[in-house]
């Protein structure tokens, strides 16, 4: 009998052990997992040096800023509850919320945002918003006075996360502070446990004063390529993708569980110039492998036809450069341009000199955008060939190009790359300003008529005068040619809508839009 009783306590125990291992493995199927696929990594988590797009999303959703954007991108309430501005956009009031509190538990003031805009200058991605500050008072806790030497267009337009001061005023270095311990006040938090092998986690902030996210956590995957994140998607490896190409659009919208949409992006895409190369230094060998180029080709060819065609650097329609002298597609013009230059081709070996040197020049990309380029790059190579310039491919990884093309070294000649602007139409063009080494734009330009036309950009609260600016530095640019422009590209994003629900398709994407609703309201079915 007591065997038995023995033998029973054994059984009982083990399968309490196995029910208590069952209601684990519940809870951790219970949690809300969204995974999103992404094609590229990231560079730095610092608010300071980051260049990636894709930290941009990460920072919206671990701080809070002071406005948000509604569908529309006007401005809302976040942090601030209400504004008011005086003397003509000069002087600007926020008024804070009082329950906003950092995920260490110290709450969020107005010395958080003081400090915030007072280094914003030195940071990469944020130094033109934080442009023109004189002064910035904090009356009290909850309210901070932004004094402008001018009027501010842009004061609205600013998604500038806010840092806890008692973190970062300790700090010795902004620029070179890294840590896996961020504390935000967003809502998600950075889960530094889940994070690593080419995947980054956020949970979700539960105490977090908005609305508090329906997922339990986020998840970004880095994929080496759009390929394989269609596939990922297909197989439920992955719930969205954050860019996909056309091939996969159409693979994916044939399984039909997946909700694969274009959109427009705040992006360009453009051959730049190393100035500093004595070949690309003259005017009219750009002007000439402008007009080499064949837009209509690249948008046909490389983006299958989800792409329009740019002459500037700005998206948003009402702003869109558009030459009265356009340099399109004319070999002809091309090859009479640089006839007239003294460019001549005195051996017949179909390639132009000057005073001796070959007109040769080599072209870099990005490896990893290679499949897609290939026909950019071959358009080129053939067109200019026509005119007289002998164009090389060199791809390379993405960091190596960087490091090669935008640090102010003068060994390289051409790169094909894009950038990418935000809501504030004004706000890419800072690209050109002339900076102590190459300039954002890592081609060594520089310009005072466009400095001084960019100024004006940020000097009025008046849209038709703003307007007139914004056009008038993109002729300047235009007409110097620092890059040639090729295009504006749609982006191609999906979610398995199978399994998911609460998400919307905003006028720039379900993600990397400069809003954070999706992050927050999507939700399982």
């Amino acid at each position: 009998m007591r065997k038995q009783k023995k033998l029973l306590a054994v059984i009982l125990s083990i399968i309490m052990i196995f029910s208590l291992a069952a209601c684990g493995n519940n809870s951790n199927d219970e949690e809300t997992i969204f995974n999103v696929a992404t094609s590229g990594g990231h560079d730095t988590m610092n608010f300071f040096t980051t260049e990636s797009s894709l930290v941009y999303d990460w920072l919206n959703i671990l701080y809070d800023s002071l406005i948000a954007y509604d569908d529309e991108y006007n401005a809302i309430p976040r942090a601030a509850k209400d504004w008011t501005v005086y003397d003509d956009g000069k002087t600007w009031t926020f008024n804070l919320r009082d329950d906003i509190y950092f995920s260490d538990g110290e709450q969020l003031t107005s010395a958080d945002v003081k400090w915030t805009y007072e280094h914003a200058i030195d940071s990469y991605m944020y130094s033109t918003h934080a442009d023109g500050f004189e002064s910035i008072e904090c009356p009290d806790e909850f309210t901070v006075v932004f004094n402008c030497s001018h009027p501010k267009p842009d004061m609205l337009y600013q998604i500038i996360p806010i840092l806890p001061e008692h973190v970062w005023a300790n700090v010795e270095d902004p620029l070179t502070y890294e840590t896996t311990d961020i504390v935000g006040s967003g809502p998600f938090r950075y889960d530094s446990a889940r994070s690593g092998s080419g995947s980054t986690a956020f949970v979700k902030n539960g105490e977090y004063w908005g609305d508090v996210p329906k997922l339990d956590v986020l998840v970004f995957t880095k994929y080496d390529n759009t390929d394989a994140i269609a596939q990922a998607l297909k197989l439920g490896e992955v719930d969205a993708a954050y860019t996909l190409e056309i091939t996969q659009k159409e693979t994916l919208e044939a399984a039909g569980n997946i909700d694969v949409q274009t959109f427009g992006t705040y992006d360009f895409e453009y051959v730049g110039y190393n100035l500093l190369d004595d070949i690309c230094k003259d005017k009219t060998v750009r002007h000439a492998i402008d007009y080499c180029i064949d837009r209509d080709t690249v948008i046909e060819m490389s983006y299958a036809g989800l792409a329009e065609v740019a002459y500037g650097a700005v998206t948003q329609k009402d702003y869109r450069y558009d030459p009265a002298d356009k340099r399109d597609f004319n070999i002809k013009k091309a090859n009479e341009i640089l006839d007239a230059a003294g460019y001549k081709d005195t051996n017949g070996d179909g390639i132009r000199e000057m005073n001796g040197k070959k007109l040769s020049l080599e072209v870099i990309t990005a490896s990893d955008r290679s499949s897609w380029q290939s026909a950019t790059v071959n358009m080129l190579i053939t067109n200019c060939k026509e005119a007289g310039i002998e164009i090389t491919w060199n791809p390379m990884e993405k960091t190596a190009m960087w490091d090669t093309c935008y640090d102010g070294n003068p060994g390289w000649q051409l790169i094909i790359d894009g950038w990418g602007g935000d809501a504030d139409p004004g706000f890419i063009m800072c690209i050109f300003r002339d900076y102590e080494d190459t300039g954002y734009a890592g081609v060594s330009y520089q310009s005072k008529a466009f400095d001084n036309m960019y100024a004006k950009v940020y000097q009025t609260t008046d849209h038709k005068e703003r307007a007139k600016y914004i056009n008038d530095c993109q002729e300047i640019l235009y007409e110097d040619c620092p890059y040639s422009y090729l295009c504006f590209p749609e982006v191609i994003q999906a979610v398995n809508s199978e399994r998911w629900k609460g998400y919307k398709a905003g006028e720039n994407g379900f993600f990397g839009n400069e809003l954070n609703y999706n992050y927050c309201h999507i939700e399982l079915k």
